[in-house]
């Protein structure tokens, strides 16, 4: 185990940084800029990224290079972070709750490749997650064994699908990330020769298309939800306005936004105005609202004995269940496509709302199964919105 001081750590950080800076960064900015038409086919996260984080950790050095680049902009920020105590499982920190096989690994790079481990792919399937449409290799309930990495490693374009402690979906993406075991003289980095090969390897590497605007929208979205005054009308606003995301997240064809329900009997019921009716894979609709991103109270309250959901949730519920009524109805049914072109049957509901902090693995089944309601939380919606930006040809 090596230990430095943090200034020794701070000053091989800032050299790094510079180096990239002069040596990568800037030798693929000039590929782009002499050849405009590979830009899309390059890494995102290249030429300037987002951020930069150098990782010091027991027997590694870790450099992230998080994505999507900042589009005309030469500069980047960067952390850096010295925890000499921390092992590279713990670094990942995905496999420590799973049983799961661990694969010893192989070569000097990782590329395009997706792991699921946990329950992700129940909570994928709930998602409409098309797993033959993805255009990366996977690898169901295993996951590299880090600790036999032993040359400088890249992992390119990866994506790990877990649970977490509390049974929340979580993703964990990496745009690019270099690996580097210690040597016997301590922490080894690139030489000239290593960071031509880095940035050739990076300018050579072809990725699908990344649509940086979507992203620009993504972060639009992450933004008014964050505010503490934004109301449930602006929310659906915006989705209704920039539906890629709900297509991106949950693979609908069509949303179906904001369509008048007009009870047919004549019976003076107020009509109805579900936030989304849409459409999946099988051409049939489903009923979909957007609630705060903020939750008042528990999702499920009571003692012990006897517990259930909150006001707040039954109230979301009650909601849907009315929307499902009037879709229940053969005469409306028959409208619905009279009128919309929209055809249901048995639809499924689902809410978002809150974050997956307020939502334990346990709370969100005694709800699917109570309530006949699928919830999703914020966070999951906008990792997989953010994923799949990944995969767009």
């Amino acid at each position: 185990m090596y230990y430095y001081t943090n200034e020794q750590i701070i000053d091989l950080a800032k050299s790094i940084i510079s180096d990239l800076n002069d040596k990568v960064f800037f030798r693929i900015y000039d590929f782009i800029k002499k050849n405009p038409a590979h830009k899309n086919r390059i890494n995102p996260a290249f030429p300037f990224p987002q951020q930069v984080d150098v990782n010091v950790i027991d027997g590694f050095l870790i450099i992230e290079y998080i994505g999507p680049e900042i589009d005309n902009e030469e500069k980047f920020n960067s952390k850096i972070y010295y925890q000499p105590d921390q092992s590279i499982t713990d670094f990942f920190g995905i496999v420590k709750k799973y049983n799961t096989p661990l694969l010893p690994f192989i070569g000097t790079s990782l590329t395009d490749t997706n792991y699921f481990v946990g329950n992700s792919i129940e909570y994928l399937c709930d998602y409409f997650y098309d797993f033959q449409a993805t255009h990366t290799d996977m690898v169901l309930n295993g996951m590299i064994d880090f600790n036999t990495i032993n040359k400088p490693t890249a992992i390119n374009n990866c994506t790990f699908f877990y649970t977490d402690l509390s049974g929340a979906l979580k993703i964990r993406h990496i745009d690019f990330m270099e690996i580097f075991p210690f040597s016997e003289q301590g922490i080894p980095y690139h030489d000239d020769n290593s960071f031509l090969h880095l940035a050739n390897y990076i300018i050579s590497t072809t990725r699908p298309p990344y649509d940086i605007k979507l992203h620009k929208i993504l972060n639009d979205f992450i933004e008014l939800i964050s505010l503490d005054n934004t109301l449930e009308p602006e929310i659906t606003s915006f989705i209704e306005k920039n539906p890629e995301l709900l297509q991106l997240a949950f693979g609908f064809n069509k949303l179906n936004p904001q369509k008048l329900l007009i009870w047919q009997d004549r019976t003076g019921i107020p009509n109805l105005k579900p936030d989304f009716l849409p459409e999946d894979m099988s051409g049939y609709c489903n009923i979909l609202d957007f609630k705060l991103p903020k939750l008042h109270s528990k999702p499920i309250v009571g003692t012990v004995n006897r517990q259930q959901p909150s006001y707040e949730i039954d109230s979301c519920v009650a909601q849907l269940e009315k929307y499902d009524e009037f879709c229940s109805q053969y005469v409306h049914q028959k409208w619905l496509l009279e009128e919309y072109k929209i055809k249901i049957d048995k639809p499924r509901k689902y809410i978002i709302m809150g974050h997956s902090s307020d939502f334990s693995a346990e709370d969100r089944q005694k709800l699917r199964a109570s309530r006949d309601t699928t919830f999703f939380t914020y966070d999951e919606f906008i990792d997989m919105a953010r994923y799949q930006l990944y995969r767009i040809h």
